[in-house]
């Protein structure tokens, strides 16, 4: 008796790739899709390259073809020992292929959640799978190629990380002025920018890693000569409020990994998007994306874009934020949290957490929310 694995393929490809990867010994792989699902049911097909993967297309809402083409395969398998698995596809083949195939002799039956747990609809018996995020993104066409390891960024990393934190607070408008909008190319051409309003200023040198800042605020002056391996990626673009928001997720004890300053290409190897950090939960990935403070809304719908994008519906984001907002920035923060909450994405804020931690959830208690809840479709 030959095993028969029969995967129903939708748009989401992850609980296809994992019941393939749980059914190690099907000698036949059958992934059913429409002409719409097909790029999924070949990327899926492109994981297991030495498997017998077999695509078979169907109408997505045509209820006797559908039925057809499951009559038909349980007649090719009548002497075989079938697994279906019901996950994805749309309900109407979920419906016609359990229908049809209650009928065959041995047929299991399989669903996996959005936390990777994959249960046999019969028996009622479950277990818990796993995929590593290269592949989970493959999986949706947009492969993590540019990333840092949290474990990457070293002890004086993380000084210079506080100290930034201290030392902007002289003048925070002055030190947003002179470190947004740096890329990698102006900080190989350029060793220096200032703010004429204020005196403030900051001298680099790429090659060794080194800065001096200088803020000068309406009460306080500081100057400070700073120095690591990832001083440039913490210095500007807020980078260094990534890693301190890296840094909180790392102590939480069900997170696996964390990676920063994820970007994203297309085949072409072009730049579609970035991620500010990915946290491994173990069981799915949680998309953060960092603002000091909430300047236009519209970076909520760029970042849901995202994440449903690039991992789809098993995976969850958290937009973080820093500084509590004042009477100028009290309306645009508001709108951002409901929005929020209107596209099932958490929210977390350091400077209002500090203040009423007793009423307010930790992000560790946010994130064990996040390993137990199932995300809106």
């Amino acid at each position: 008796m030959k095993k028969i694995h029969i995967a129903l393929v939708g748009g989401q490809p992850i609980p296809v790739y994992l019941g393939i990867k749980d059914d190690g010994q099907a000698n036949t792989v059958v992934l059913v899709c429409s002409p719409q699902s097909r790029v999924e049911a070949d990327r899926i097909r492109a994981q297991f390259p030495k498997r017998n993967v077999v695509m078979m297309e169907c109408h997505p809402t045509d209820m006797e073809q559908v039925e057809r083409l499951a009559e038909a395969l349980r007649e090719e398998f009548c002497e075989d020992e079938v697994t279906v698995n019901l996950t994805s596809g749309t309900k109407l083949w979920t419906l016609a292929f359990f229908r049809v195939f209650s009928n065959h002799n041995v047929t299991r039956f399989i669903y996996v959640d959005q936390t990777n747990l994959m249960v046999d609809i019969m028996s009622k018996e479950s277990h818990q799978c796993d995929i590593d995020k290269q592949t989970r993104f493959e999986l949706y066409g947009t492969p993590l190629t540019d990333f840092y390891s949290i474990n990457e960024y070293t002890d004086e990393d993380k000084y210079v990380m506080k100290e930034i934190e201290k030392i902007r607070k002289i003048n925070k408008k002055a030190f947003t002025k002179m470190t947004n909008g740096v890329t990698k190319e102006m900080l190989k051409d350029e060793n220096e920018k200032s703010d004429t309003e204020s005196g403030s200023s900051i001298e680099w040198d790429y090659v060794t890693k080194w800065a001096r800042i200088t803020l000068i605020g309406s009460r306080d002056m500081v100057t400070k000569e700073l120095q690591s391996d990832h001083l440039f990626e913490i210095l500007f673009n807020a980078g260094w409020f990534e890693l301190k928001t890296a840094l909180e997720f790392k102590r939480i004890p069900n997170v696996k990994d964390i990676w920063m300053n994820c970007k994203f290409t297309d085949s072409d190897g072009n730049a579609k998007n970035e991620i500010d950090v990915i946290v491994d939960l173990g069981t799915r990935l949680l998309f953060v994306e960092c603002k000091t403070m909430v300047y236009d809304v519209t970076d909520i719908d760029k970042f849901r874009s995202a994440l449903r994008n690039f991992s789809g519906t098993s995976s969850t984001g958290i937009f973080v934020t820093y500084e509590k907002p004042n009477e100028n920035t009290q309306e645009r923060y508001q709108h951002a949290m409901e929005k929020c909450i209107d596209n099932d994405i958490q929210t977390f804020n350091f400077s209002l957490w500090k203040q009423d931690s007793a009423h307010l959830p930790s992000l560790s208690q946010i994130v064990e929310d996040v390993l137990l809840k199932q995300n809106k479709r």
